[in-house]
């Protein structure tokens, strides 16, 4: 019997496909565990289809749905606010209309019922149970429960490694991409006009495709600016998912969300010289590099920043009114962009940021948005960045030559840094 069409389809929630893939992959190694391989060669992963991810065994005429999962990455305990979506995924396995197939719910936080409660009001779908019984699993607990699963693997095939915790790290870093590479993928379908529907109904993952990844010999991978970029993009979808998780599910509205949602596609979707100047742009005060171990500790992301400075400006400020980028022009013409900056408006870190600012662009290998009138702090507030940073003769001709500083600086707007609550007021009106 080959898959029915669905009236409905699976659209990410805004704290959505990253928490989701995560799930989708820990089922998938749990099925490499529980298989065996000719078992595992029939089946395919399927993401924001029929569910949130749908398990599909090969067959004549089409895939044949074995379990179907929706996963809701919210911290609220409270059986109301699941309700309606558990009786949608009941509504959506009536529609299958085979009775073989599971529908499991994944919750992120324990809810105030049972699980013998809630499947006693909703007797066509199960609340997924993990191991030790949890019914729920926390955003931190997955990681964890993924190398779980990625250490008896290793063990199953006899494969090395499975009591080296960096080569599960790496393991796990490599299967997870997969997922990622593919959820990226199929939104950048939608974006071209592709209903994400057909997307993703068209674009299913071997599950052997995983076991082979495992396999892997990593001796042969090469800890390069690619390697590091891969890192620093996980990081980015991780930092997103715990901000999210910090609000209640009904705290904000679906505008807000979907806004939000529609940022994590965008970042995700740039490639590497794209990614490399977003991460630059939204750092004007330090150097973004990461060719090697060191850099990569040292000038990548940072967690707080990027949540308590660079994701509260998206949330609270609305759409970007500039076309392919972020970003915002305000009634009197002036342009404003986000940033990490997360300095307090104390005279010495209004001193310090602006100093490190200008240095960073004077540096020959880096650009910054010195085309922006305004850069968006998290408090911190400077009228005039390059005035204020009366200690740049700091600077020598060892990092720029005189005249490309001075060409540089003539080029550049005045810029200000202000702060979010003062740049919403002028943006949000």
């Amino acid at each position: 019997m080959a898959i029915q069409h669905l009236p409905h389809t699976a659209v990410p929630s805004w704290s959505g496909f990253i928490y989701q893939g995560r799930i989708g992959l820990y089922y998938i190694l749990k099925q490499l565990n529980s298989n065996t391989e000719d078992e595992i060669n029939e089946l395919v992963f399927q993401i924001d289809s029929i569910e949130d991810f749908t398990i599909l065994k090969n067959a004549v005429g089409g895939n044949i749905p074995i379990s179907m999962h929706q996963v809701k990455a919210v911290k609220s305990d409270t059986y109301t606010t699941y309700r309606d979506d558990f009786t949608q995924l009941e509504n959506k396995w009536t529609a299958i209309g085979i009775q073989t197939v599971e529908a499991f719910f994944h919750l992120a936080t324990q809810n105030e019922k049972t699980k013998a409660q809630i499947e006693v009001l909703h007797p066509k779908m199960k609340i997924y149970e993990y191991e030790n019984s949890a019914e729920s699993c926390s955003l931190n607990d997955i990681d964890v429960k993924i190398k779980e699963q990625i250490i008896s693997i290793l063990q199953k095939y006899n494969i090395d490694g499975h009591n080296n915790p960096n080569t599960v790290q790496l393991l796990s870093e490599i299967v997870e991409k997969i997922v990622s590479d593919k959820v990226i993928y199929i939104h950048s379908l939608n974006h071209g006009g592709m209903p994400i529907r057909e997307a993703a109904f068209n674009n299913t993952i071997p599950l052997s495709i995983f076991l082979n990844a495992l396999k892997t010999d990593i001796s042969s991978l090469i800890q390069d600016e690619e390697y590091f970029e891969g890192k620093i993009r996980n990081n980015l979808n991780r930092y997103y998912q715990e901000f999210c998780l910090d609000f209640d599910e009904d705290q904000l509205s679906t505008a807000i969300k979907t806004k939000m949602n529609k940022y994590s596609v965008l970042f995700n979707s740039y490639n590497t010289i794209t990614f490399k100047e977003f991460l630059q742009s939204i750092r004007p005060h330090k150097k973004v590099s990461y060719e090697n171990l060191e850099k990569y500790t040292d000038l990548s992301l940072n967690e707080d920043e990027m949540k308590d400075s660079f994701y509260q400006i998206l949330l609270a400020i609305k759409e970007p009114n500039i076309s392919n980028g972020i970003g915002w022009v305000c009634s009197e013409n002036k342009l404003y962009y986000p940033t990490s900056i997360d300095y307090s408006n104390s005279e010495p870190s209004r001193k310090k940021v602006s100093e490190r600012i200008i240095k960073t662009a004077l540096s020959k290998m880096v650009d910054v948005p010195f085309n922006s009138d305004y850069l968006i702090t998290s408090e911190c507030n400077v009228d005039n960045i390059e005035t204020y940073a009366n200690n740049i003769s700091r600077i020598t001709s060892v990092d720029t030559g005189e005249a490309e500083k001075e060409t540089k600086i003539t080029q550049w707007k005045k810029v200000s840094l202000i702060d979010l609550e003062t740049a919403k007021r002028k943006l949000n009106d």
